[in-house]
């Protein structure tokens, strides 16, 4: 029998072996951080923008952040060429790379818009300093408050994601139906701190109204 280790190997290298190590294309944009190019997935490098679903903080108003992350990232590249270079294959098969429109790096320019945050558990300490002018400037998410999308994620109660795959976790209960008394009971259920446009908020959760309840 074969080691279970070698044939996790060898699935990852032939994942790997199945895609290329550059494409070039007028791409479709899955979400702020994922294009698809002549069939090809790719995952932007070392960078991490806002679920598709996801909602944050502006100016003390709930906005689609997700959404206009993905609509920065479709104007800069709209009927144009984009040219992806392969940095690795993810678990899902897509390409993660670093990606030209012209001279620009969009996950550079990403990262200096404020639409993604350095990524760095994967590379993204490369973009320190994009996000500290990002940052300073208070341009795209910095202009207001955001939870950082890994931790979106990690919350099974917040809704699917078009561009980065989830495990499966059980169903939410409708948002309807969730209600915490206080924030004691937010946090025994895991849940604390809540945010705006997650299940459960309610001012009464959030007493400096910033958006964000049971800090």
């Amino acid at each position: 029998m074969r080691p279970l280790s070698l044939t996790i190997f060898l699935l990852a290298a032939s994942a790997t072996a199945q895609v290329p190590v550059t494409v070039t294309g007028v791409p479709t944009v899955t979400d702020g951080d994922t294009l698809q190019i002549r069939g090809v997935k790719v995952r932007l490098h070392g960078v991490d923008a806002p679920e598709s679903s996801q909602n944050c903080i502006r100016g003390g108003q709930v906005y689609g952040c997700g959404r206009e992350a993905a609509f920065a990232l479709a104007n800069l590249v709209q009927n144009k060429n984009v040219t992806c270079t392969r940095k690795d294959t993810d678990r899902y098969g897509r390409m993660v790379g670093v990606c030209k429109v012209g001279t620009t790096e969009i996950n550079r320019w990403l990262v200096e818009q404020g639409w993604a945050l350095p990524y760095l558990e994967y590379g993204g300490g490369v973009y320190r300093d994009a996000e500290a002018r990002a940052k300073a400037a208070k341009r795209g998410l910095y202009a207001g408050t955001f939870q950082n999308p890994w931790d979106y994620r990690k919350n099974p109660q917040n809704p699917a994601t078009a561009g980065t795959p989830r495990t499966a976790a059980p169903a939410p209960a409708p948002a309807s139906s969730v209600h915490y008394k206080n924030c004691a009971a937010a946090r025994a259920a895991g849940a604390a701190p809540v945010r705006v446009g997650q299940p459960g908020y309610g001012t009464h959760l959030d007493r400096d109204r910033d958006g964000v309840g049971c800090e």
